[in-house]
């Protein structure tokens, strides 16, 4: 009989662990495809500064993860209906925090600048709608910079051109079609090497805006309680050489929280 309730007694616990989103589950976790945070490589697997970020403090929890990659939109519906336990990567914004819960830290510091060709006499005083109404821009059609952009995005007087894919944006600038893009600058300088054009561009200064990038848990999800225990695990992985190198390798530097500086 002892041993009989013993057992019933581990169920109980595992049940009990599995109901409050702790360790010993399957967590879904959705994301845009955003180099170099967040991307599926070559042998179309999940990879990534967040991936990798969000898989080593997986391992500390003993969270299996099941990644899946959809349009931003997409990603939105889903954490608000409760179909996504974790979204990959989140900027602090009101609208997103109605609906998800941020950790204490975020993962790295996002910088959306003005991507211009090299040469280009374009400048950028910091005037948003000014430049927006001078210049003819690509952009794809889920990035997001803040609130004001957001007014001018579909104001009629706005020259911007929404496309699929940062990759595409970039092929137009290089091509004379547009005259700025407005990518972070993480994904831009990607990009760029990917298409051996890194000399061609140049980054203005200053950025767009400056915004600290999240791994987020919607509060329709069963983590949406766990943002304590992913803090403690993530500072303890902040100390591990694993975590610099991860820096080095995505984001060129071993500062905490920094980014790539203009090429």
């Amino acid at each position: 009989m002892k041993q009989y309730l013993t057992f019933f007694s581990l169920l109980l616990l595992a049940s009990s662990l599995s109901a409050n989103g702790q360790p010993g589950q399957s967590v879904r976790v959705c994301s845009l495809n955003l180099a170099p945070q967040t991307m599926l490589n070559e042998q179309g697997q999940p990879d990534g500064y967040a991936v990798k970020i969000l898989e080593a403090i997986a391992a500390r929890l003993n969270w299996r993860l099941s990644i899946q990659y959809y349009p931003w939109v997409r990603v939105v519906h889903l954490a608000q209906q409760g179909d996504c336990d974790i979204v990959l990567t989140v900027l602090m914004r009101e609208d997103y925090a109605q609906y998800m819960a941020f950790p204490a830290e975020p993962i790295l510091m996002q910088r959306n600048v003005i991507a211009v060709r090299k040469g280009s006499h374009m400048q950028y005083d910091g005037n948003m709608a000014n430049f927006v109404r001078k210049h003819s821009i690509a952009m794809y059609r889920d990035k997001a910079i803040n609130d004001e952009f957001q007014q001018y995005r579909d104001a009629p007087w706005a020259n911007i051109q929404l496309t699929k894919d940062a990759e595409t944006n970039f092929k137009m600038l290089l091509l004379n079609r547009v005259e700025a893009v407005f990518e972070n600058d993480l994904t831009a300088i990607m990009v760029l090497k990917k298409l051996n054009q890194l000399e061609q561009v140049t980054l203005l200064h200053p950025p767009l805006n400056e915004t600290p990038a999240y791994i987020t848990f919607p509060k329709a999800g069963k983590l949406a309680h766990s943002t304590a225990l992913f803090d403690k695990a993530m500072a303890d992985f902040k100390q591990t050489q694993t975590y610099q190198a991860l820096q080095m390798e995505y984001l060129g530097t071993s500062e905490p929280d920094s980014s790539v500086k203009q090429p």
